[in-house]
C-alpha cells in the first residue's frame, strides 16, 4: 500500500498532475472562449474537476506532512542517541 501511495501522491506524481491540470485548464479556457459558449452544465463540470484537484492536493499535502513528521521523529531520536553516546564517553 505504501508503494501505491508513493506512486499516486509522490513528488513526481504531484508535478505531473499539476502540469496536466494546467494544460487542461488552458485547453478548456481556449475551448470555451473561442470554440463554443459555456453552459451551466459546463461550468459545473469544470468546477467539479478542480474540486477533485483540490482534494488531491489536500491528500498529498497531508501525506507529505505525515512523512515530514516521521523524518522529524527519526532525527530527534538520532540526536537523543548522540547525546547519550556523548554523555557516556565523557563520564
Amino acid at each position: 500500500m505504501d508503494g501505491a501511495l508513493r506512486i499516486i501522491f509522490g513528488a513526481k506524481a504531484q508535478v505531473i498532475f499539476g502540469v496536466l491540470l494546467t494544460l487542461l485548464a488552458i485547453g478548456l479556457w481556449c475551448w470555451y472562449t473561442f470554440v463554443t459558449p459555456p453552459s451551466v452544465r459546463t461550468v459545473f463540470h469544470i468546477s467539479m474537476l478542480f474540486g477533485v484537484a483540490a482534494t488531491y492536493a489536500i491528500i498529498a499535502t497531508g501525506l507529505g506532512y505525515r512523512a515530514t513528521e516521521r523524518v522529524e521523529n527519526v532525527v530527534v531520536e538520532a540526536v537523543d542517541q548522540m547525546d547519550i553516546d556523548v554523555d557516556v564517553e565523557s563520564s
